[in-house]
């Protein structure tokens, strides 16, 4: 699943990519992946035919005013007080093409991967901007989806409502991290990174690179977590996502950037899909080990 800098890689590039374009129209392919209003709930995919018409027909002559990012959930800004929320969920793309341009693209980030020209049988919603360019939402399993909400209406939102602070954010500060890892003694610390309560926009690849970096193991309980160490994984965050950003994400699974390419960080991982292999730090075997369903490597030499 995308995290914080392949939402951020993505935030970026849809700016600089659709501000200031006037949609002309919009095509719902999958209607379930679509829906109107603060209080539809993704996962009950049960989008009607009407509810694509409105969704289609509030999109159309509309114009993207900015593009603001909360956690993993883009958020567009829109002319007539609207907010499209976009999250891309495990398998979610979105692709922009000039007008004109047949964009190729690999259905998922491996060597073996098929290519096919947008559209292909993945995507799922086409904009269709007025100077001819155009966006691509793909989504191979279809667990992503696009809300339309009031601005109004935008402090409904459930999920808005229960994220942490933003990491790289002034509310995101030692003494708020110390005070909330007392209120979560029991679980471990890459679990309690993982809580989107706790800090927002931090998954399974970026808890286990935080924490290489902070010389933790993922299995550490958080109460035996010293505040010297919190210490180190505070000042561990923002360098590693920073870095991450920097380059535009790790391409791992089925994520690209809006102009199709692949984000670099993965390159630079030094735990996080290295399982089974030397450590690049002391040439240790790297192991990996579930925790709460996810699973976490760590080099058992450097982390303790």
């Amino acid at each position: 699943m995308p995290e914080l800098p392949e939402v951020e890689t993505l935030r970026k590039g849809l700016a600089a990519a659709a501000a200031g374009k006037a949609i002309a129209g919009v095509e719902v392919r999958l209607p379930k992946v679509v829906s109107v209003g603060h209080a539809t709930v993704s996962n009950i995919r049960k989008t009607t035919r009407g509810v694509v018409k409105k969704f289609e027909s509030m999109l159309a002559h509309k114009k993207i005013l900015a593009v603001r990012r909360r956690a993993k959930l883009l958020m567009v800004d829109l002319s007539g007080g609207l907010v499209l929320l976009v999250h891309l969920k495990m398998t979610g793309q979105l692709i922009f093409a000039k007008k004109g341009e047949r964009k190729k693209v690999k259905f998922f980030n491996r060597g073996n991967s098929p290519q096919a020209i947008l559209p292909h049988k993945y995507t799922h919603v086409i904009f269709t901007f007025t100077d001819g360019s155009r966006l691509y939402f793909n989504d191979l399993r279809q667990f992503g989806y696009l809300r339309l909400v009031r601005d109004e209406d935008i402090g409904k939102v459930r999920e808005l409502q229960e994220f942490g602070p933003e990491p790289l954010s002034k509310d995101f500060t030692l003494r708020y991290l110390l005070d909330k890892s007392k209120k979560r003694p029991g679980i471990s610390i890459k679990q309690f990174l993982m809580e989107p309560k706790v800090v927002a926009g931090i998954g399974n690849i970026y808890s286990d690179e935080i924490l290489f970096e902070a010389k933790l193991k993922p299995t550490r309980p958080v109460s035996r977590v010293t505040n010297q160490e919190f210490g180190a994984i505070y000042k561990s965050i923002p360098k590693v996502l920073k870095k991450a950003i920097k380059v535009q994400g790790s391409s791992v699974g089925d994520f690209f950037t809006v102009d199709g390419s692949e984000g670099k960080f993965g390159k630079q991982h030094k735990v996080y899909g290295w399982a089974g292999k030397a450590c690049y730090n002391c040439g240790e075997i790297i192991e990996s080990v579930k925790l709460g369903g996810r699973t976490s490597s760590f080099c058992p030499h450097c982390q303790k």
